[in-house]
């Protein structure tokens, strides 16, 4: 299987699991209309967002795949001061350990509350900020590289 035909696979892929998201999506809809407002409907608010940007990056993702493959990410800063965005990305990564760390301790003083729901949260807010963490890496290797 040539490159193209792999790239068209896995974009057909995630055409698939698309798909079965949908259903899923609305599900997620259907159980938020279904809480009154308050910190439950704020938890699957917050899962159905999360639920649509997956939903737009898979659909990114298929995108790309489908697009001329560009084998240079490199090329995608041209005429850019990489060494700036380096720069700011790695300051940006500080602040997002910044704020694991201090989402880290807050979970410790809870540990022993009552409260399911606040160390839930705290748990997804340290997670975001490991994610974005992660995204920035990427683009402090791809502007340094």
């Amino acid at each position: 299987m040539n490159s193209d035909s792999r790239r068209e696979a896995l974009a057909d892929e995630i055409d698939r699991h698309i798909g079965a998201e949908e259903a899923i999506l609305q599900e997620y809809h259907v159980l938020v209309d279904q809480l009154p407002d308050g910190p439950l409907s704020i938890l699957i608010n917050q899962i159905t967002t999360e639920e649509e940007m997956h939903h737009f990056l898979l659909s990114t993702l298929a995108e790309w795949l489908r697009a001329e493959p560009d084998t240079d990410p490199g090329r995608l800063l041209e005429g850019i001061d990489r060494n700036a965005i380096s720069d700011r990305a790695r300051a940006l990564q500080g602040h997002e350990q910044a704020t694991i760390d201090a989402c880290s301790e807050l979970k410790q003083q809870v540990q022993d509350e009552p409260d399911e729901l606040l160390a839930a949260l705290l748990d997804v807010l340290i997670l975001d900020s490991q994610k974005h963490h992660r995204l920035l890496a990427a683009l402090d290797r791809i502007a340094s590289g």
